[in-house]
């Protein structure tokens, strides 16, 4: 009996100092959480300081992530440099049927950073998929592919150099699904930020090293850069303006079921959704692209045995 005590007081004080990183990520999220506006140099600073601490607390030095010359990714590239030191990141360039102008954008961005940029050309692995899988008839299928094939690759790199795989996504695109299945990472420093705010923090941080290229890529318009001139406002068929009235009318006065988006009380939702000035048509259409993208969010369903809802994991690497 001894030494099964002498275990459960080894498992808990393991705990314990596994878990000292936690508060000080906890207080910085805090902090951010409270700012009234998130596309300051306050905030900047914050995003910074979570993702230093992040990676304090996961006792990794380095960091990789893909670079595509957009703006999610150049304000990735300068939360990094600013939080490790550009010599601790590795940018990879990833073409994959790529448009040429991306990859000179964002070697002009690690230029300006002074972060290594590494290039690894998918093309050939992507033939060889598209040789050996079945033709799919979905006109995203393809391009879900080349995400795939990059996100294994990073993914790869990062074990490599004993680094976190840092995502760029935002949001936005984060939360009405245009993003692929998949194609998650280790940190995501940017996932509580609307496009807008993204691209005024691109042009703070990225002007402090240089004002042209910052002012030119926060303007540059978003596409997922699989077709010559299709931009991601196409696809999703509401501009990032539109989507991010109406992920504030869903954030203030809805819940998120099964079912789809449901206001929680009828006329406080008709009462902020009139005065934000978004209108019918743009807000079913975001609460559609959610409801289709619910699969994304909530992960696999598991048919769960009764002992294991014992567990519970809110205290688990959460801030």
């Amino acid at each position: 009996m001894e030494r099964y005590l002498a275990l459960a007081l080894e498992l808990k004080a393991l705990a314990r100092s596994r878990s000292e990183g936690l508060p000080a990520i906890r207080e910085l999220a805090s902090r951010f959480a409270a700012l009234p506006r998130y596309d300051t140099p306050q905030a900047f600073e914050l995003i910074v300081s979570w993702t230093k601490a992040r990676f304090r607390f996961a006792k990794v030095k380095r960091a990789v992530f893909g670079v595509s010359g957009g703006v999610d990714s150049s304000l990735t590239a300068c939360v990094l440099a600013a939080a490790l030191a550009p010599k601790n990141v590795t940018a990879y360039v990833l073409p994959c049927e790529s448009q040429p102008g991306d990859e000179r954008d964002a070697r002009l961005l690690c230029a300006a950073l002074k972060i290594p940029v590494e290039r690894i050309d998918l093309f050939p692995a992507l033939t060889a998929m598209r040789a050996i899988l079945t033709p799919a008839k979905a006109a995203n299928a393809d391009g879900n592919l080349k995400t795939r094939l990059r996100t294994t690759t990073l993914f790869h790199e990062a074990a490599a150099k004993g680094a976190l795989y840092v995502g760029t996504g935002d949001l936005d695109e984060g939360f009405v699904g245009y993003y692929t299945k998949g194609s998650g990472a280790d940190l995501s420093p940017l996932g509580s930020l609307h496009k807008s705010e993204v691209r005024r923090l691109v042009a703070y941080a990225l002007g402090l090293k240089d004002k042209r290229l910052a002012r030119r890529l926060s303007a540059k318009p978003a596409d997922a850069g699989l077709i010559k001139g299709r931009t991601a406002e196409a696809d999703l068929g509401v501009t990032y303006a539109e989507m991010e009235g109406a992920l504030e009318v869903i954030f203030e006065t809805c819940a998120l079921h099964e079912g789809g988006v449901v206001p929680r009380e009828v006329d406080e939702f008709a009462r902020v959704l009139r005065r934000s000035g978004v209108t019918e048509r743009v807000f079913s259409r975001v609460a559609e692209l959610i409801y289709a993208a619910r699969h994304k969010a909530t992960g696999a369903p598991v048919l769960w045995r009764a002992d294991t809802t014992r567990l519970s994991a809110q205290d688990f690497e959460s801030e």
